[in-house]
C-alpha cells in the first residue's frame, strides 16, 4: 500500500534538512510514538505503543513509499495493543490499519520534531547495543591487525542514531562508536582524529 503521507513528509524533511521525524498517532484506544527515518535502506516507520507495557513495531518503507500489508510475526502483538481497553471483536485488517496510519501521519516536517538520540534509543527497541547509553561519547579506532572492528550491532546503532554519514566514517576508519549514559554534548563530526588505538 502506498503511504502518500510519508511521501509528502519526506519531501518536507528534505526541505528542512532532516532525515528523521518523531510524531504521535492515535488509533482506536491505542496511542503510538512514531519515528519515520530515511537513514536506512529501505526507509523505516517505527511505532512504539504508549503505556506501561510498550510494544514495538517496525515497517519497511519500500520504493514508492509502499508498506506491504502483511504484519507477520507481530500481528498478534498489534492486535493486543489495538484491543486494549476496548474489546471490539473486530479483526485487524492490515490494509485498513495502514490506511488509518496514512491518514494521521503528519505531512510537514519541523526541526522540533527531530528526536534526540535518547528518544531514538527509547523508541527503536531493535537497537540492542548499550540501550542504557544513548549519547555519543567518542570513536574507538581499531588497528588493522585487530580482528575486531565495529560489530554489526554497533554499526546498526551508529546508523539509526547518527545516520549514514556516521556509519560510513565508522566503516572507512574501522571505528566503533562509543556511547555514554550522560549527555556529553559531543558531535561525532568533531571527533574524527585518531587517538591512541586499543592494543
Amino acid at each position: 500500500m502506498e503511504m502518500t503521507s510519508l511521501r509528502l513528509l519526506h519531501k518536507s524533511m528534505l526541505a528542512v534538512g532532516t532525515d528523521i521525524q518523531q510524531f504521535r498517532i492515535n488509533t482506536g484506544s491505542a496511542s503510538f510514538d512514531c519515528l519515520f527515518s530515511t537513514r536506512e535502506n529501505p526507509f523505516s516507520l517505527a511505532l512504539t505503543s504508549r503505556g506501561s507495557n510498550p510494544k514495538f513495531f517496525k515497517f519497511d518503507v519500500q520504493v514508492g513509499y509502499r508498506i506491504v500489508p502483511y504484519f507477520g510475526d507481530f500481528y498478534s502483538d498489534l492486535v493486543e495493543v489495538l484491543r486494549s481497553g476496548a474489546n471490539t471483536g473486530q479483526k485487524l485488517i492490515p490494509k485498513d490499519f495502514l490506511e488509518q496510519l496514512n491518514n494521521q501521519i503528519p505531512i510537514k516536517a519541523t526541526s522540533s520534531n527531530t528526536p534526540s538520540t535518547s528518544e531514538i534509543i527509547r523508541l527503536r527497541q531493535d537497537i540492542t547495543e548499550d540501550r542504557e547509553r544513548p549519547h555519543f561519547d567518542t570513536w574507538i579506532f581499531w588497528k588493522s591487525k585487530d580482528r575486531q572492528g565495529p560489530t554489526k550491532e554497533n554499526q546498526h546503532k551508529t546508523l539509526v542514531v547518527m545516520g549514514p554519514e556516521a556509519l560510513q566514517f565508522s566503516l572507512d576508519n574501522r571505528a566503533s562508536s562509543k556511547w555514554s549514559a550522560k549527555d556529553l554534548g559531543r558531535d561525532w563530526r568533531e571527533i574524527k582524529k585518531k587517538p591512541d588505538t586499543p592494543s
